[in-house]
């Protein structure tokens, strides 16, 4: 194999935003890769900012999309805390506390509806792959509530598991020195997140490449 394809798809922590010169957490990602597995990778980043899960799942289902989508090894996966921070807004417009059991089914169907395109893609390619889904954080941990639908979106991301998907899990890390990893912005990580999510993705190992 002359190299391996990495596919970083998602939203804003896809993109980086957060850090100025680090450029997020993907090339640092890229970088394990290529120390574990020796071999040259070509990343290319398909993310927008402030996308919902329904949002991406559109994305991908365009054909010019998945026709860059099919050749990908490696697909990391930032998606859902748009999800939730729309739902939050919502409920803060309206007191109404099923918001987020409406959204929570909808990111469900969503998700599952993208890791099918993308299982489906591969099949016209079947180059090796694996998947990472990025679990999601608390920017908001002292608003009590929060934390019920953080972890209950995180407990779905990780009913995916399988021999070449894995969740990766941020949120304690996160919970616990949140203020050393979010940038100014209070909803971003700053590069010593980004620099976290990446050694946290890079722990899951490179089955089936290693």
């Amino acid at each position: 194999m002359a190299e391996l394809i990495y596919k970083a798809i998602g939203d804003s922590l896809t993109k980086g935003v957060g850090t100025f010169f680090s450029k997020g957490f993907v090339g640092k990602y890229a970088q394990h890769v290529m120390d574990n597995l020796h071999h040259p990778i070509r990343t290319e980043i398909i993310g927008t900012n402030k996308i919902m899960s329904r949002d991406l799942l559109y994305q991908i289902q365009d054909e010019p999309i998945q026709l860059r989508l099919m050749t990908g090894n490696i697909f990391t996966i930032t998606i859902g805390g748009n999800d939730l921070l729309n739902a939050n807004k919502i409920f803060n417009e309206t007191l109404n506390p099923m918001i987020f059991e409406e959204s929570y089914y909808e990111f469900k169907d969503n998700m599952t509806n993208i890791i099918r395109e993308i299982e489906y893609i591969k099949s016209f390619y079947p180059s090796p792959y694996f998947i990472r889904l990025i679990g999601l954080y608390n920017p908001f941990p002292q608003v009590k509530y929060t934390h019920y639908w953080v972890n209950r979106f995180n407990e779905f991301l990780q009913s995916f598991h399988s021999n070449h998907i894995k969740y990766v899990h941020i949120y304690t890390p996160f919970l616990l020195f949140g203020d050393q990893l979010i940038c100014f912005d209070k909803i971003h990580p700053n590069r010593y997140g980004y620099q976290l999510i990446a050694d946290e993705t890079a722990r899951l190992g490179f089955y089936p490449f290693k």
